[in-house]
């Protein structure tokens, strides 16, 4: 009885000490409140803070000359040491420069004076968030553009675990002023900027800048639980596990596509913005969220190493899996606009057979479907044509070879609206010759992480490959390096083991690097920790 009782005491305790966002970011009920809708902060409360700043006695400006740290040394507001401040200081003035130089963000509106001179303001306080970004009255740019300061917690007692190598202290640190200096700079190209763009973009910046941090990852599974739900929902904090849609963004595109979505929305709102900037890029967003959902799929269990975090994050929430064949079906629940839906098969079989696609979506709306081809860290997507009456199929060969297969379906119509689809699938022989399957060319890399060098070789391709190349998590090519073939092939159907070693140049910082092979547009995440 002592037992069941313990246990029920700890289970009421996990639950009512359960994280929440608002201790990470209090400002997304800054956002909802200024935007007037629910879940916000009090009106008045949020009213009063704008035009009345904290006062605390002393101030350290930073070097760079880019910001005022506020701090008290007594009270319930003190910092243990002026050393806080400056690695605060530090910290601020690191994500700056890579948001302003690296990136080409606008920095935001002077407040003048407000907090004695023209620097950002930041002020260390203890309140019941790791930060918060409050906007204040219009700035100077000629366009809807706020002016805006940061409270930071002074002590991070009781700070929730991460991977911070320097301890989790510094690790929140770090990630609370990436996410929140970001809000500031969107509160300068937006003022009235939406909730779910904003959280979603400053999540993602906390990866970008310090990756080796994560503490980002429990927040993906606010998306990972209901992936149905519209791109632009407001309820809730699945916003912020959106946050893997805009590391995609960086992965996939570079810094610039989400500094263009923000730049956009100093002439165009929220969604507008996003449907511009893939214009831009040359894609269209149902077709770009479709790419993302067939990756976002293949993380927890199913982790396909797409995504440096995938094997931390939780399992994807599928609408139905299959183990028997044929097999048919509708989605539950069914995904709104621009809202993602998936269904795994698995247990093909090991006779040789590929399998048959089969889709038909409701009519008067445009689909974006993939089906996914997986084994191991393998993944081969197959984006399937859909015509005119909202219908495809494809024929995935192989079938018998993966572990499963996927399909990710995007439906391009109102974000209110749901929307159902049908889809079978079925086994069929083999309609190609025998040849190397797609598992069967592997990228390999070790040690991963890495300190000085890392060996990688690529397995199960018969046709030359001369070199691969080593991209930033900006996108930015870092080196190319020649291949060497290990051991010749006796005839053309056998496949051939390339090998390389990368040796970084003593000028690359640790972080994430991604290692192509653009031939076979196939790519692998390596973390460099010097």
């Amino acid at each position: 009885m002592k037992k069941i009782l313990f246990l029920t005491l700890v289970l009421i305790a996990a639950v009512s000490f359960a994280r929440t966002p608002e201790e990470k970011s209090g400002t997304i009920n800054i956002l909802k409140t200024l935007r007037g809708e629910s879940e916000g902060m009090d009106s008045e409360i949020l009213a009063q803070k704008r035009i009345t700043r904290p006062s605390l006695p002393y101030q350290y400006d930073t070097p760079e000359g880019n910001f005022k740290i506020h701090y008290t040394l007594s009270g319930g507001d003190a910092i243990d040491s002026v050393g806080y401040a400056h690695k605060i200081g530090d910290y601020m003035e690191h994500c700056w420069s890579v948001f302003t130089d690296s990136m080409g963000y606008l920095p935001p509106p002077s407040d003048g004076a407000l907090g004695g001179d023209g620097r950002y303001d930041v002020y260390l306080k203890n309140i019941s968030a790791y930060g918060l970004t409050y906007p204040g009255t219009a700035g100077s740019y000629p366009w809807d553009n706020l002016i805006s300061y940061i409270e930071i917690e002074n002590d991070f007692d009781g700070v929730y675990p991460n991977d911070d190598p320097d301890g989790p202290v510094a690790g929140a640190m770090r990630v609370t002023v990436a996410h929140e200096l970001h809000h500031a700079f969107q509160f300068g190209l937006y003022g009235s900027c939406a909730a779910w763009i904003a959280e979603m973009s400053s999540v993602a910046m906390e990866e970008r800048l310090y990756p080796l941090v994560n503490d980002y990852v429990w927040l993906i599974d606010y998306m990972l639980d209901a992936p149905e739900m519209p791109l632009n929902y407001g309820m809730g904090y699945r916003m912020y596990g959106m946050g893997l849609y805009a590391q995609y963004w960086n992965m996939v595109y570079g810094d610039g596509f989400l500094a263009t979505v923000w730049d956009t929305m100093r002439i165009l709102p929220d969604e507008a913005a996003v449907f511009a900037a893939c214009e831009l890029y040359s894609t269209e967003l149902v077709e770009d969220l479709a790419d993302f959902a067939a990756q976002a799929l293949f993380v927890g269990s199913r982790n396909s190493g797409f995504f440096p975090d995938g094997e931390d994050l939780s399992d994807m929430s599928v609408s139905r899996t299959h183990t028997s064949y044929p097999a048919m079906g509708n989605p539950s629940p069914q995904p709104y606009g621009y809202g993602m839906s998936f269904t795994i098969f698995e247990n093909i079989g090991s006779a040789p057979v590929d399998m048959a696609i089969n889709f038909d979506g409701a009519d008067g709306i445009d689909w974006a479907v993939r089906a996914i081809w997986k084994n191991g860290d393998s993944t081969v997507v197959f984006p399937i044509p859909i015509g005119d009456f909202a219908s495809g199929e494809i024929r995935v060969p192989f079938a018998n070879e993966a572990e499963m297969i996927g399909l990710a379906v995007v439906p391009d119509g109102g974000w209110t609206s749901r929307y159902n689809y049908s889809y079978s699938a079925s086994l069929v022989p083999c309609s190609v010759a025998e040849r190397i399957a797609p598992e069967r060319i592997a990228l390999r890399t070790s040690p991963n992480p890495f300190n000085s060098a890392v060996s990688i070789s690529i397995d199960g391709h018969t046709a030359p490959i001369d070199a691969i190349q080593i991209y930033d998590i900006s996108g930015r090519l870092v080196d190319a390096i020649e291949l060497q073939l290990k051991g010749s092939p006796a005839d053309d159907n056998r496949s051939s083991c390339f090998e390389a070693v990368w040796v970084p140049k003593d000028a690359l910082p640790s972080g994430v690097y991604y290692v192509r092979l653009p031939e076979l547009r196939i790519s692998k995440p390596v973390l460099m920790m010097k």
